[in-house]
């Protein structure tokens, strides 16, 4: 049952092409594959809304096998050097919103 970690947040206006040719480099490949191998978290991809149809300008999503995997992003190398090259492209004066989830076949739901 993997567990799937999203972070929401916004691109400086004036640096959203900056951001997505980042994103597409090989720099930034290199850094999500060495997060796997130090967390075991998988990064799917980083979707941005179209039409303005959305609350954030960008999503990452990852999946991640189980919460243990999760404790992990804090003493990651790859986290920490991701953080650092794209702090000045993300708009740091704008409240980011994470959220964990799963898929409905994988929850319990309880109905009284």
């Amino acid at each position: 049952m993997p567990i799937y970690w999203v972070a929401s947040y916004d691109v400086k206006a004036d640096k959203q092409g900056d951001y997505q040719k980042w994103l597409n480099s090989a720099e930034a490949k290199s850094l999500f594959e060495l997060f796997e191998k130090e967390t075991g978290a998988r990064y799917l991809n980083t979707y941005v809304p179209i039409l303005g149809f959305g609350d954030y300008s960008c999503e990452d999503w990852f999946e991640v096998p189980n919460w243990a995997a999760i404790d992990k992003f804090r003493e990651s190398r790859a986290f920490d050097d991701f953080v650092k090259k794209t702090w000045d492209l993300i708009d740091q004066t704008r409240a980011n919103k994470t959220r964990v989830m799963r898929t409905v076949r994988d929850v319990k739901v309880y109905q009284p």
